[in-house]
């Protein structure tokens, strides 16, 4: 191995995260770039990675003495100066003769113990031990790398935001972060994450490995590597991975069972699992057109079909907002009569501090006080309405009333109009595509709900010029504009049932 290589090959801790879910996809990611895809796995780490360095900022305030390591070419050296100077750091840098790499988020010298305390901040709101999250992990491979740096920890701690907290004026430090020491946790799991790192990094000394399969196959659609299409081409788009999970999906992979059409009749499923696997077989949609007909029936005209976009931090923006707490900035309303007239409203927020005021004023503008309130995925909407009666009390009769009329057009989707198209999914991006192929989100610029969060930050917190901001004003109402032209589009097809 020569001292190239052994740079190309370093492990981070992402590294070492991504290793934990699917070793073989990060020997890819690693070793052949070019036939590496990111996916949602990717974009995960990603968001966690950029809210962390919000969340960071704010924690290092309990520290005002502390030194950012702001060299990244000689960063190591430059905590070993520090370490020297028994000074607090930020973005502490290790880096070991084997290749393991690690930042850390606040390393500091305990005066009593002279021993060092490691402090690293997730901009969750608990402690996480799932396989994307993996926080003691995170931790315990940090700590491994600063002792075979040879310095000594004394106290680790994972630090996580306070779901309770309200904002009330400026940040409460104390009250916005929860500290948990977790040093004894990471002792427990010490020797295997040591056992895992050197597996890890023997694996990316190989030159090539199989790539038929991958372990991701025995995993559940939601819980794959992002290179699980490359390893494993048998699998469809919609496999048994999407209908069962754990030993009943293992007895059908190791069967070779992928298709859900391929699933044997006397195969133990649920009734929802039949039936999925049986709309799969006939390729003939399953309605029940009584239900569907009675449900429309019960339905109040005029009709108000209505959407929210949301922006979020983990940090509270203004006051009255709880950590991670969504502010709603955008809004899409078609209002439709029993005669079929049909018109549209919309608000698009173009600043923080009047977002919620001005929405609200619209909507109760537009919003009459009989009708039925036409969503998609009811929590959601009904969810920001209860906190939108917190943040202006004086609108709690207006939104609780509107939430008393909810309909979620969704639920249609889930029993009682069922198609092998779908996929299994009663999402509006699954249902639109079948039903309504004339409409379609990818001829627009903005495509979904997160790429709708990142275009209305920058309008706010970017120095954007005024043509670029317009543009993606226009954007975003042609987005949300669609979400709820698009159910309008849905209950016409229904009405031919």
């Amino acid at each position: 191995m020569n001292f190239f290589n052994c740079l190309i090959m370093k492990l981070s801790k992402t590294d070492f995260k991504e290793y934990l879910i699917c070793p073989k996809c990060l020997w890819l990611k690693k070793k052949r770039p070019d036939e590496y895809i990111e996916g949602e796995f990717s974009e995960f780490l990603k968001k966690l990675i950029k809210d962390g360095y919000e969340v960071e900022e704010y924690f290092k305030k309990f520290f005002p003495s502390g030194i950012l390591v702001a060299n990244k070419e000689g960063a190591a050296l430059e905590t070993k100066e520090l370490i020297a100077k028994k000074a607090t750091i930020f973005q502490a840098t290790f880096k070991t003769a084997d290749g393991i790499f690690a930042k850390i988020d606040v390393l500091q010298l305990d005066q009593e113990t002279q021993k060092w305390n490691l402090y690293e901040v997730k901009s969750g709101s608990s402690i996480k031990t799932d396989l994307f999250h993996n926080h003691m992990k995170d931790i315990a491979f940090q700590k491994n790398v600063i002792e075979k740096s040879g310095i000594e920890i004394g106290k680790s701690f994972l630090v996580h935001l306070n779901s309770e907290y309200i904002r009330n004026g400026e940040i409460d430090l104390n009250a916005l972060f929860v500290f948990n020491e977790v040093s004894d946790d990471i002792a427990k799991i010490e020797k295997e994450t040591k056992a895992e790192i050197s597996q890890a990094l023997e694996l990316l000394q190989r030159d090539d490995v199989v790539t038929a399969g991958c372990g991701c196959i025995y995993a559940s659609s939601g819980q794959r590597c992002d290179c699980f299409s490359i390893f494993n081409p048998e699998v469809p788009e919609y496999s048994t991975a999407h209908i069962f999970q754990k030993k009943k999906l293992r007895m059908l992979v190791d069967d070779e069972i992928f298709y859900p059409r391929d699933v044997p009749d006397d195969f133990k499923a649920t009734e929802p699992q039949r039936t999925r696997i049986e709309l799969q077989q006939s390729g003939v949609p399953k309605i029940d057109k009584q239900a569907v007909r009675n449900t429309l029936a019960k339905l109040v005209y005029p009709l108000y079909f209505f959407d929210y976009e949301t922006f979020g931090k983990p940090v509270p923006l203004l006051d009255g907002y709880k950590t991670s707490q969504q502010l709603v900035f955008q809004y899409s309303l078609h209002v439709l009569q029993e005669d079929g007239g049909l018109e549209h409203f919309e608000y698009l927020a173009d600043d923080l501090a009047h977002a919620t005021s001005g929405l609200l004023e619209s909507m109760r503008a537009n919003i009459g006080p009989v009708g039925t309130a036409i969503v998609w995925y009811e929590p959601f909407e009904k969810g920001r309405n209860v906190e939108l009666m917190k943040l202006h009390p004086e609108e709690k009769e207006f939104l609780k009333d509107l939430n008393s009329r909810v309909f979620d057009l969704m639920k249609v989707f889930k029993k009682d109009y069922l198609h092998p198209e779908f996929l299994g999914s009663a999402s509006i991006k699954k249902v639109l595509p079948v039903l309504v192929p004339e409409l379609s989100y990818k001829e627009l610029d903005i495509q979904n709900g997160t790429m709708a969060i990142e275009a209305w930050g920058r309008t706010i917190f970017e120095n954007v010029e005024t043509d670029v901001k317009e543009k993606i004003r226009k954007n975003l109402l042609k987005y949300c504009e669609l979400d709820t032209l698009a159910m309008v589009k849905i209950l016409e097809k229904l009405k031919e049932v």
